[in-house]
């Protein structure tokens, strides 16, 4: 039988070269057929389109704008022509937002929400305009191109209070609404939540709020519905409804803690009374006084306010020192025969419309009125408490509602309406606690702004004590 005759070994040589060269561009072919293939599915999975159909309201004619994109000034909203207007026949002015656009809003566009921010997926966004504007930049608003796998919306919210209500229940696999705020400070916002971000510019205020760290507030962050999560400087908090975040000056969080402001600073009078030992003056309490009668001498101005010691009033009659308080005291003595007022004053100068409960509380004490009853329109009131407010705008009438706290001998009657003032008669000698839900009230049921408050003694002689200051305000 014939043998079959082996190849030659450069044959076989070439043989395995051309085969090593068919199998790698068969490979590098795969590899391509491969990364093609991914491509396109990576394409078609994350591509994502701009949204369209963003509509920006104007509750007010004066004081909103819109910077769009590549735009170098800002240009106030005016109302289009019915063809051109987005929501024609209504009493908003509308105008078409984009991506990159900056939003403005400026104090003299009053109180409360003075625009609105409408997006396609009808998430709404909030503007107010007190103190010192609000500005807001629509960075990102993107959604896939080929299928309904997620939303994406940037937004950087530089200046100002906004409340954002983002839409629940969305066509898409994914939501994520992300607020920049600051210096990389990022917070998202679940869908079908209720938040509230205030950013401020404490260097722009001769007295800026301060966070419960001690330092300037900078940011505030509160939900009352959903959740937010904010992440700054390699922190993360989670803000549950109901809860309140603050970021001070330094980038320090505190809290989160219950969503509550007070609006009254030094309610205690213990920073009064630190800064009187020196210089007689407060940042936060303002002394005055007004005689009552023409005509009067100087030894008649004799009404002074001090701030003094005492046992706190839920238990006045024994207390060591350490465990008593600062109570501010109205004095005038001498059996005088004609009036003299003396008082303190804080400005408040905040937006109340964002808040349904307003509560204001007080201890309070009366232990000498020599004119026995609260006598014509609160002139006998050895305790007279005086809001100051503004219904909607800034260019509205200045009101004030009264409290008017007087004892007497007579039986102690329940608080009663004259006009402006509710007298509330109270037991002499003893600590009364005023409490008082300013929503029920029906001259500040719909106030949306509070200008300041007065803690005043009227009359002949008296001697009245007040301590714990609170004006709170919730969600």
């Amino acid at each position: 039988m014939a043998q079959i005759a082996k190849p030659p070994p450069e044959q076989i040589y070439y043989q395995r070269v051309a085969w090593t060269w068919m199998l790698a561009f068969f490979g590098l072919f795969c590899i391509l057929i491969a990364l093609g293939g991914y491509s396109g599915w990576h394409y078609y999975s994350t591509a994502t389109t701009p949204v369209e159909g963003a509509i920006l309201r104007s509750h007010v004619n004066a004081g909103v704008s819109i910077q769009p994109r590549g735009r170098l000034t800002a240009e106030s909203i005016e109302r289009l022509p019915p063809e051109r207007d987005p929501c024609p026949g209504e009493l908003d002015i509308c105008a078409t937002v984009a991506e990159g656009s900056v939003i403005r809003t400026k104090a003299e566009a009053g109180y409360g929400p003075v625009a609105s921010l409408v997006l396609a997926d009808r998430t709404q966004i909030d503007f107010w305009a007190h103190p010192d504007g609000a500005e807001l930049t629509l960075a990102s608003y993107r959604a896939t191109a080929w299928h309904n796998g997620r939303l994406d919306v940037v937004l950087r919210q530089n200046a100002g209070y906004l409340r954002y209500d983002i839409a629940a229940g969305q066509p898409y696999d994914r939501v994520e609404y992300v607020v920049e705020a600051g210096d990389g400070m990022r917070i998202r916002l679940d869908p079908g939540g209720s938040y509230s971000i205030n950013v401020l510019d404490s260097a722009a205020r001769p007295m800026p709020a301060l966070a419960l760290t001690g330092e300037p507030l900078w940011i505030e962050v509160a939900v009352r519905a959903g959740r937010a999560i904010i992440v700054h400087q390699d922190a993360s908090v989670e803000v549950q409804p109901g809860q309140l975040v603050q970021i001070d000056a330094t980038g320090a969080l505190a809290g989160p803690g219950e969503a509550r402001w007070e609006l009254i600073r030094d309610g205690g009078f213990e920073e009064y009374q630190a800064q009187s030992r020196y210089d007689q003056t407060s940042r936060t309490w303002r002394q005055y006084a007004v005689p009552n009668a023409p005509g009067m001498s100087r030894e008649e101005h004799n009404g002074r306010f001090t701030v003094v010691r005492s046992c706190r009033p839920e238990t006045p009659d024994f207390c060591t020192p350490d465990d008593q308080v600062a109570v501010g005291q109205f004095r005038r003595d001498g059996s005088q025969t004609r009036p003299f007022t003396v008082g303190i004053e804080q400005t408040i100068d905040a937006d109340v419309s964002e808040f349904p409960s307003l509560r204001l509380t007080m201890w309070v004490r009366v232990l000498t009125q020599t004119v026995q009853l609260a006598g014509v329109a609160g002139s006998e009131c050895p305790i007279m408490v005086r809001i100051t407010y503004k219904s909607t705008s800034p260019t509205d009438q200045e009101l004030s509602r009264y409290f008017c706290i007087y004892t007497g001998s007579s039986e102690v009657s329940n608080s009663e309406d004259a006009g402006e003032i509710r007298y509330r008669q109270v037991p002499q000698f003893q600590w009364y606690r005023l409490n008082v839900e300013l929503r029920d009230d029906s001259l500040l049921r719909q106030a949306r702004y509070i200008q300041s408050i007065r803690i005043e003694a009227r009359g002949h002689d008296y001697l009245s004590e007040v301590t714990a200051i609170s004006l709170i305000g919730r969600q």
